[in-house]
This record gives C-alpha cells, sequence and structure tokens, in this order.
C-alpha cells in the first residue's frame, strides 16, 4: 500500500509538479486540503510548502463558492433532471446549518437604532462556521462551510473571514498531524483517501434513499 502512494506520488510530480498537484487535489470536494497536504509531503514537498499551497488551492475556490454554490444547488432543484440532487444537496447544507442559525437567533432581533456592521449575532456566525470548517474531517471544509455561510446570510466579507480563518486551522492541524507522523505519511494519505471515498459511497446510498419534500423559494 506504501508503494502505490509513491507510484501515484512520483506520477503526479513527474507530470504536474508537487506544487500544481497539490493546489489542484486541494481545490477538489471532500478530499481538499485534508488529503494534499499529506499527499504533498509524500511528492517530496516540506510541511511548509505543503501547507502553503493546500491552503491557497483551497482559499481560492472559496469567494466563488460563496457567490455561486449555493445560487447553482437551488436552480438544480428547479430542473426536472437535477431537481433531486438539488434538493438533496440544499437539505445536507441546511441541516449543518440550522444549529448555528439556531444558536443565535435570540440576539438576531436586536433593539437600536442603527444595525453595526458586524453585529454579536455575526460574530457569533462567523466563529461558528469558522470552527465548522476547522474540524479536519471530510464534509466539514471549505465547501461546505460556504455552503453554510451562504444559507447563514452573513454577508460576503464576513462569511469569507469565518470560512478563511477555519481552514487555515484545519490546514494547521493537518499539517501538524503529517509532520509529527512524517515517517507514516503514506498510510495518513490513504486514510484521508479511503475515509472520502466511505464518505462519497455513504452520500451516494443516502441520495438513492432520499425523498424530497416540497420546499418554499431558497436564497433567491
Amino acid at each position: 500500500m506504501d508503494a502505490i502512494v509513491e507510484n501515484i506520488a512520483n506520477a503526479m510530480n513527474n507530470s504536474l509538479g508537487a506544487p500544481l498537484a497539490v493546489l489542484l487535489l486541494s481545490i477538489i470536494p471532500i478530499a481538499e486540503a485534508r488529503f494534499a497536504i499529506p499527499f504533498g509531503i509524500s511528492m517530496g514537498l516540506s510541511p511548509i510548502e505543503a501547507f502553503g499551497w493546500a491552503f491557497l488551492g483551497s482559499s481560492l475556490i472559496a469567494p466563488i463558492l460563496l457567490i455561486v454554490f449555493i445560487p447553482l444547488i437551488n436552480a438544480l432543484s428547479k430542473t426536472k433532471l437535477f431537481s433531486k440532487i438539488g434538493k438533496f444537496l440544499y437539505d445536507k447544507f441546511e441541516k449543518k446549518s440550522r444549529s448555528l442559525a439556531d444558536s443565535v437567533q435570540s440576539d438576531a432581533q436586536s433593539k437600536g437604532a442603527k444595525k453595526p456592521f458586524i453585529t454579536k449575532s455575526d460574530m457569533k456566525k462567523m466563529g461558528g462556521t469558522a470552527l465548522f470548517v476547522a474540524i479536519p474531517l471530510p464534509l466539514t471544509g471549505v465547501w461546505t462551510g460556504s455552503a453554510v455561510a451562504s444559507i447563514l446570510k452573513i454577508g460576503f466579507v464576513k462569511s469569507l473571514i469565518g470560512v478563511i480563518v477555519g481552514n487555515a486551522v484545519a490546514c494547521g492541524i493537518i499539517t501538524l498531524i503529517s509532520f509529527l507522523f512524517r515517517d507514516y505519511v503514506n498510510y495518513i494519505t490513504l486514510a484521508f483517501f479511503a475515509i472520502a471515498v466511505i464518505v462519497v459511497i455513504i452520500l451516494i446510498v443516502k441520495f438513492f434513499l432520499y425523498k424530497p419534500t416540497e420546499q418554499t423559494d431558497k436564497n433567491e
């Protein structure tokens, strides 16, 4: 198994170069920087280099996701061909955002005249988004975090700050683990890959079992 990772790493290193390979891998949903960082170290990058390229790639996609991801999912929900997948994805993201929304509901009804740029409610939502993205597991990364932040409607800049801060923490955690257990970095890479595959299989099963319900218009 160790040789498989090395062979794949060498092939990607020779074809793309380690920095570009890590940057591109970190953009892929579910895998993201969690997979790209240990894989980058397997390709010969230092932990700092792997962190930098993975953080850059996974952060670059965040502003794009904040603008188009949820609108795209809502658009899919209204088509005949992709209606089910659009509703399935929105429901998943909406459930993840609900606990954060509930925790700040009481603060949302503020009295007073002028609303400041960042309210106490916004700070809680930003912190919750950052904490969510910071957990270095599949489905808690930049893609899901951006969707959750969009549903929470705290604004583009505040959402981006929450996602980027959380991403930095997640990348730091994975880099530290990969550094401390550098002799086993190929196995760490395989472990994250296996987890990603399992998550994809579970999502596919849940998708086929999912029964859409009537929903009102969202985020239009």
